[in-house]
């Protein structure tokens, strides 16, 4: 992660008591997770790449997966931490670069919520590397990620917004694209355009 970066998700996470205080935090998992879930014939492994407070991995944990939670932050591995204590839940928190991270398991589902789109974290063609060693043939991929409307659309602070297209040509033909929920949100600082396009994957590795 950039110093840039990591100075910005200091800031946020001093400012933060609770997950709920994140600007990020939203309580209900992405529909695209939770069909990816349902289809699924019984749960496995799960890896939350960027999980931040775990909101996440603590959902598909409750749904009886085997989770693995890295995030580059301690203050975020601290957080989820210490929301398991008291808990039974199978999740492993780990603090680590994930664009040097080697897992020592494949994973039946992969949820990125806005990592790869983080300024500084990681050239995509190598989280593209790293994707493939980590996500089991037959596993579902979530992704979230800033898209881009047009050239326009571009702003110097904030998640690096980058076009539909090229997210799913990144990833072919390794892996194929089931479904793509794009979603207008408003209420954005003005240094970051007002307002942004969240595009939501759902991708699947051929098994």
């Amino acid at each position: 992660m950039s110093a840039q970066s990591k100075n910005v998700f200091n800031r946020l996470y001093r400012s933060a008591e609770h997950a709920e205080d994140l600007p990020w935090h939203e309580a209900e998992p992405p529909e695209l997770l939770a069909k990816a879930l349902d289809q699924r014939s019984a749960p496995g492994t799960a890896l939350d790449v960027g999980c931040g407070a775990g909101t996440y991995s603590l959902y598909m944990a409750g749904r009886g997966y085997r989770v693995t939670a890295i995030d580059f932050m301690p203050q975020a591995i601290a957080m989820l931490q210490a929301r398991l204590r008291d808990t039974e839940l199978d999740i492993t928190a780990v603090q680590d670069d994930i664009g040097t991270w080697s897992a020592d398991r494949q994973f039946d589902v992969v949820l990125d919520i806005g990592c790869l789109h983080t300024p500084g974290t990681i050239d995509r063609h190598l989280y593209k590397q790293q994707l493939l060693k980590w996500l089991a043939p037959g596993g579902d991929f979530i992704l979230l990620h800033f898209g881009r409307r047009g050239w326009w659309d571009k702003w110097p602070i904030g998640p690096g917004r980058v076009s539909a297209n090229v997210i799913t040509d990144l990833f072919q033909p390794e892996l194929k694209l089931l479904e793509y929920q794009p979603q207008l949100r408003g209420g954005m600082p003005w240094f970051m355009g007002r307002s942004a396009l969240i595009g939501r994957y759902w991708f699947q590795r051929p098994g």
